[in-house]
C-alpha cells in the first residue's frame, strides 16, 4: 500500500477560508512528504503578501498495489 501527498489550496474569498475565490489548485501527487513540503513552501512563499491565500498538504488513504 502506498500513500500520495498533494498540495491543495488557492485564493479564498476572505480570511475565513470557507470558499474559494475562483477555483481550487492541486499539485501532485508526490510520493514523499518532503516533495510535497517543498511544493507547499514554494507556493506559500510566492503568495506571501496575499492574506486570503492558503495551501495545505493532504495525504490520500493508502491504496493497494495492483497485483
Amino acid at each position: 500500500m502506498t500513500q500520495e501527498f498533494w498540495v491543495v489550496g488557492g485564493c479564498y474569498r476572505d480570511t475565513t477560508f470557507m470558499a474559494f475565490d475562483g477555483g481550487a489548485e492541486a499539485y501532485g501527487p508526490f510520493p514523499r512528504y518532503e516533495d510535497a513540503l517543498r511544493q507547499w513552501t514554494d507556493r506559500s512563499n510566492a503568495n506571501r503578501p496575499a492574506a486570503a491565500v492558503r495551501y495545505s498538504i493532504v495525504v490520500t488513504a493508502p491504496r493497494a498495489r495492483a497485483a
